[in-house]
């Protein structure tokens, strides 16, 4: 069973209690919470609160698989996205581990998994599948100052919007569309392939407006995830859908910066690096420096680490199925998961910082 078939699984149970492994705690005596859902070899959805150097903090079952956490500004909630074809976003009170409200999807939408709020924390935007009107994307707002009610919606001009990131002018959402339509009653099946278009585009979050866009350098690349530095550099990663090309092999990038009013560039790196990937780049987190990108790949096994400006290969280290990605501002580190109930510490060197043999850590994680 495929990684994407069997995460919809989640982990329960006290014997998958995660534990700190000594001699690798933090090195740093600040806090560092980590928010991840994972899965076990049960039926029951989970997310979960960690803290280096101290363990899991809370554990708490949900209904639905949930793709990427994160944390509302200014607060001590922190939102759970429910991946494709999910419909539940669950707020939870990360002081008391307990879950506070679950907000559903409009009837005839699914969420994609992810979401980001504006500096204030007032305004939580996600994007959504409108699969009643062709795989039209979606992006909703909600008002997390109004027990999250949904106030409006703004038409992304494309289909399967994934990914999103505030720009550092807190006015502009960048969005990652992957150009994939789906149906939810047709499982995962892509209906599109042959007329699919991915593109980065950016949209004034007051009023919706799009403000740019920025095509895919290939038809069958679908760009999902990103990360934005502080000087304004997207780094995103892409997906190759080689249903669409089964007597093509794609060697080409996988990764690739955009800046201002720039076209996408691609990152440099040898052939074979780029067919380590097997066509599927899951997280992007860039540092705080806007120095160092970090990107990571389930399918390749391969944790790879950039040098943004000039966009070339640093370092890659092996880590089976390893897909979660986050960054450690106060100890200057990224942080890694994978399906194996890994945490991992990456800098100059990749060191275990953590393990839960019988859970698998889903697709994403967030540092709060």
């Amino acid at each position: 069973m495929q990684r994407r078939q069997f995460l919809q699984l989640a982990m329960a149970g006290s014997a998958l209690a995660l534990s700190a492994l000594s001699g690798c705690s933090s090195r740093s005596s600040k806090e560092s919470p980590l928010l991840l859902s994972g899965a076990d070899k049960g039926d029951e959805h989970t997310v979960s609160g960690w803290q280096l150097g101290q363990g899991e903090r809370f554990r708490l079952t949900v209904e639905q698989r949930v793709h990427a956490p994160l944390m509302r500004p200014g607060s001590h909630e922190a939102v759970y996205v429910a991946r494709r074809p999910g419909t539940a976003i669950y707020v939870v009170d990360v002081k008391a581990g307990q879950i506070k409200q679950q907000v559903l999807a409009e009837k005839q939408r699914h969420f994609y998994g992810h979401a980001v709020f504006s500096n204030d924390g007032r305004w939580l935007y996600v994007p959504e599948n409108a699969y009643a009107e062709e795989g039209r994307g979606k992006l909703a707002v909600y008002d997390a100052a109004a027990n999250y009610q949904r106030v409006q919606e703004f038409d992304l001009g494309g289909i399967g919007p994934h990914q999103l990131a505030l720009m550092p002018d807190g006015l502009t959402l960048v969005v990652a569309m992957g150009g994939i339509q789906t149906h939810p009653d047709l499982d995962r099946e892509k209906l599109n392939l042959a007329t699919m278009q991915s593109a980065l585009v950016f949209v004034d979050r007051l009023s919706g407006k799009i403000t740019q866009r920025f095509d895919a350098s290939h038809q069958h690349l679908s760009l999902r995830h990103l990360d934005v530095a502080p000087n304004g550099t997207v780094v995103v990663g892409a997906q190759f859908q080689t249903a669409a090309n089964p007597d093509q092999l794609y060697t080409g990038p996988l990764v690739f910066s955009q800046r201002g009013a720039e076209p996408l560039k691609a990152f440099e790196a040898q052939e074979r690096d780029w067919l380590a990937q097997h066509h599927y780049i899951a997280s992007v987190v860039i540092n705080r420096a806007g120095t160092l990108a970090l990107t990571t790949t389930p399918r390749g096994g391969r944790v790879n680490l950039w040098q943004l400006e000039q966009g070339i290969l640093l370092r890659s280290f092996p880590v089976r199925d390893v897909a979660g990605a986050g960054y450690l501002a106060d100890q200057n580190q990224f942080v890694v998961s994978n399906g194996l109930g890994q945490l991992f510490a990456v800098s100059d060197e990749l060191q275990l910082l953590a393990q839960a043999p019988a859970t698998r850590w889903d697709n994403h994680l967030s540092i709060g």
